[in-house]
Order: C-alpha cells, then sequence, then structure tokens
C-alpha cells in the first residue's frame, strides 16, 4: 500500500481543520473524491478548473484546499524577467521548467531573470558542458548530466562512448547499469525505488533488474504478476506461483522457475549453513546482494575484497586486502566487463588494481583526469604531455592517495 505523500498529508490536514470549524459540512473522505462539493462550501469557483494546458504552459495549482481552481500560467523562457512575488493568489506567468526566478541586482529586487541556477551542482556542470562546447574545448572524457526541471540529477547518468548507469537526486551512484547503446531503455526506475524505501526505513521492496529497471516479472505472497513500469500498473495477473513460467513475462534468460537470482540463492545458503551449539560455523564470507538479486560489485573472499560480476565470478585480477578496502568501489571492473560483454571492448577504460578508474585515462590523442565514475574531470592534455595533469602521480593506484583527494 503506498504510503500518503506530503501533498496529501497537507490536505488531510487541510481538510481535517475545515470539519472542525465547519460543523455543517459532512466530510465524505479525508481525499478529495468530492472536489465540487469542497470547493463549493469554501466559496471557490470549481468550474474553472483547467484540465488541459496548451503548449508552452504549465498548470498552476491553487494552494487553497484541493486544489479548487486551478488555472494555467505562461512559462517564461531564459533571459525574460519574472516576479519574484505577486500580489494576487493567481500569478499570470512563472519561469519555465529548469529556470528560477533569480534576483540580478541585489539594490533592485525587482529586477529578477528567469535563470538556469548554478548553484544546483548538475545544472552547473551542464553550464560548464555547453560553455567548453560553445567555446571548442570540450574534452574527450566529458559529458553532459542530465538534470531534472528542478535542477537535480535524473536516475540515469551516462558516459561518453561506455555505460550509462543509476544516481540518486544528488548524483550519488545507485545499483543498476547497461551498455550506452541501450540508454533508450535504462529508466533506473527500480533503483530510485529502492532508494526511497531506504529513506523510509525499510528494507522491503519490488525486484530491479541489473541495469536498475524494474522486472517485469514480480511475485509475492506465493502470488506472481507482470508488472509494467510505465503506467505503474500490474498489467497481467496475479497468478499462483505454481505457474510462474506460464506467465507472458517470465523470460527464461533471466527467471527461473524458483525466481530466485544468484546471490539471493547464495544468501540463503549462507544462513542455513550447520550450527555447532551457539558457534556458527561458516566456511565463507556473507555475499553482498544488491537489490535485484545479483551480486554487488564489491565481494569479499579470505583476506580480500574483489570485484565481481553479476554472478560473483571475480572479474579479471581486480583484487585488495580488506584492511584497505572500505572504499573500493569496482566501478571500472564493471564497466570494463560490460562493454566487453557489448563489443566495445577496444574502448575500455583503465582501472587500478583493486578496479577502480585509474586517475587518468587516455582517448586518441588526449589524456584527461576522470572522477570516481570514469567521467572527465578539468582541461585534457595531449598525450605526451600526460604529467602535466593534476591528477599525476608516480604511485596513481595508491588507496591513501585515492582517497584522500
Amino acid at each position: 500500500m503506498q504510503g500518503v505523500s506530503g501533498a496529501a498529508a497537507v490536505v488531510v490536514m487541510l481538510l481535517a481543520a475545515t470539519t472542525l470549524v465547519l460543523a455543517d459540512y459532512i466530510q465524505k473522505s479525508i481525499l478529495c473524491d468530492d472536489i465540487a462539493a469542497i470547493c463549493e462550501h469554501n466559496g471557490i469557483d470549481n468550474q474553472k478548473n483547467a484540465t488541459e494546458c496548451g503548449e508552452n504552459q504549465e498548470k498552476f495549482l491553487n494552494p487553497e484546499v484541493c486544489n479548487c481552481g486551478s488555472t494555467c500560467i505562461s512559462n517564461l523562457g531564459e533571459g525574460e524577467f519574472c516576479y519574484t512575488s505577486f500580489a494576487t493568489k493567481y500569478p499570470t506567468e512563472l519561469c519555465g521548467p529548469g529556470l528560477e526566478c533569480i534576483i540580478s541586482d541585489p539594490n533592485n529586487p525587482d529586477l529578477a531573470v528567469c535563470t538556469r541556477n548554478p548553484a544546483r551542482q548538475c545544472i552547473n556542470e551542464t553550464l560548464q558542458y555547453e560553455d567548453d562546447q560553445a567555446a571548442g574545448t570540450l574534452g574527450p572524457g566529458q559529458y553532459k548530466p542530465n538534470c531534472d526541471q528542478y535542477g537535480k540529477y535524473t536516475p540515469r547518468q551516462c558516459t561518453p562512448g561506455g555505460t550509462c548507469y543509476c544516481v540518486n537526486i544528488k548524483g550519488e551512484r545507485l545499483p543498476g547499469e547497461g551498455s550506452i547503446f541501450k540508454q533508450n531503455n535504462i529508466s533506473c526506475a527500480c533503483s530510485v525505488h529502492w532508494e526511497e524505501m531506504k529513506t523510509m526505513g525499510l528494507n522491503l521492496g519490488m525486484r530491479c533488474l541489473p541495469n536498475g529497471n524494474f522486472d517485469p516479472l514480480q511475485c509475492l505472497d506465493n502470488k506472481c504478476f507482470c508488472y509494467d513500469e510505465v503506467t505503474s500498473t500490474v498489467s497481467y495477473g496475479p497468478f499462483s506461483f505454481d505457474m510462474i513460467e506460464n506467465i507472458p513475462c517470465y523470460d527464461p534468460t533471466i527467471h527461473n522457475k524458483e525466481y530466485i537470482n544468484p546471490c539471493h540463492k547464495a544468501l540463503e545458503e549462507w544462513n542455513n549453513q550447520d550450527t555447532n551449539d551457539t558457534i556458527v560455523v561458516r566456511e565463507t564470507l556473507q555475499p553482498i546482494c544488491t537489490p535485484d538479486g545479483y551480486y554487488a560489485a564489491v565481494q569479499y573472499g579470505g583476506k580480500d575484497a574483489y570485484c565481481a560480476d553479476l554472478h560473483g565470478n571475480q572479474i579479471e585480477n581486480f583484487r585488495q586486502p580488506i584492511t584497505t578496502a572500505q572504499n573500493m568501489n569496482c566501478h571500472c571492473a564493471r564497466r570494463r566487463l560490460i562493454m566487453e560483454e557489448n563489443d566495445m571492448g577496444s574502448s575500455k577504460p583503465k582501472c587500478c588494481p583493486n578496479g577502480d578508474f585509474y586517475p587518468w585515462q587516455t582517448r586518441g590523442l588526449f589524456a584527461y583526469c576522470v572522477d570516481g565514475n570514469g567521467n572527465q574531470i578539468g582541461v585534457e592534455t595531449a598525450f605526451t604531455d600526460i604529467q602535466g595533469l593534476s591528477c599525476y602521480s608516480d604511485q596513481p593506484c595508491d588507496t591513501s592517495v585515492m582517497y584522500s583527494s
């Protein structure tokens, strides 16, 4: 069952307050499912509610109860003058998506302009990318971040010629990654779903695919159904778990009749190992799983941490002693593997022995510094001048240096 959103909670409180003050009105429910009566009772003309807005317009929801009397307002473009306050509750125009009304002259608070706010990290990186592109100085490893209308990172971010990966609104990595050639099919919606669940302190949620999308086949409480993440609805079912192989969204290339992925299966076996009185005897370290039921990129065995594929197999020879592996992420190792699987092996990135990105990368005749996701930072230089890079070091993969910078 979905929780009540912040907006819905406000509506609930407003309705409750209205009921207390106006006792003669009998409220049907805590929801806005009797809008006509609610609007009439509060003296607001509901007949003017805008159902559809025209091109370059946005719906403005009346801040009063149940959005009675919503209207359409025009979007202002970048660089157009705007107002930071209005004499009436209904503005006639506002800055369009991705823009904010920012005062350009502190001495003249009435002079404000619709602007992409550079104080927001995603917007700032976008503006830097566009400046470099206009100046003809765009680096081979630079990418244009995807931002939403509020200047936050969208769930899917991509790196040039490599992969697309999932992030939260702050741009921090979430589980989920796939080939850039398949970016139009990567939504990262399930990765975001799990981020929200954890934020609420919950350890339950729907199952994901390795690329961060929702698994179209979902099973819960001995029932299975097909889930359409575009419409957020059950498109087929539910049916008994015994019928799992006959459900249309069952795909034998990614599903099995037990509906359990390799890491979750290994975790079950690990938890069910024999015990000797109160001492638990375990021959292997606990597997680390992601919400999709596959293995996380970093796994532990013996005295080392190592980079693993979705099935828990070590990727190449990427590993590091556990005592120094607390910041190890294996992003580079996973990208190399995905690129190899998608016939992009000739342009694979260079990794440190622990599977993290080498501090600098090369492409063609250029060399450049990268961040933890392999994206270019700073200005590139000719390969022959690589020692002039700010990230250059005689010990580039020394973890004490890598994680202190």
